[in-house]
């Protein structure tokens, strides 16, 4: 039973990033250009990201610790992060938001990542990985 919950949230977690996702249009450079991006978007965004990710985050923990209280707290959070965007009158397409998955560990444990996934600069590799803590990194530079 708890493991037809945590594949059942999974997939509902997972289908609704895919379908809020936003398509990144990184045209050449594209880390660099990518980053540029979103410096310029409003800087509700980058809260609206942040309020995302500590809610995915806390939703994987509630879920992994099968904690409905700390589950009911993360959904709110998760409802904050689209609240910000409303009060500013955008919504979810309008900010490019990471995709975050979550990742099985052994023992029934589960981990999250969030991230961008953007075109290969170089190498043989089509796309390249940008996880959410380094893209903060980058941002905190410019």
């Amino acid at each position: 039973m708890f493991f037809d919950r945590i594949g059942a949230a999974c997939l509902c977690i997972g289908l609704a990033g895919c379908v809020a996702t936003p398509t990144l249009d990184s045209r050449g450079g594209h880390l660099e250009t990518f980053v540029s991006e979103l410096a310029a978007e409003p800087d509700v965004c980058q809260i609206y990201r942040e309020a995302y990710v500590s809610g995915f985050r806390a939703n994987v923990e509630a879920i992994a610790e099968d904690d409905p209280v700390a589950g009911k707290m993360a959904q709110a959070q998760l409802e904050y992060s689209r609240q910000l965007l409303l009060d500013q009158g955008l919504s979810g397409p309008d900010c490019t938001r990471p995709y975050c998955i979550i990742e099985p560990l052994q023992n029934g444990k589960l981990d999250s990542w969030c991230g961008f996934r953007l075109d290969a600069d170089q190498g043989e590799e089509l796309y390249q990985w940008l996880s959410y803590p380094d893209l903060l990194g980058l941002l905190s530079s410019q």
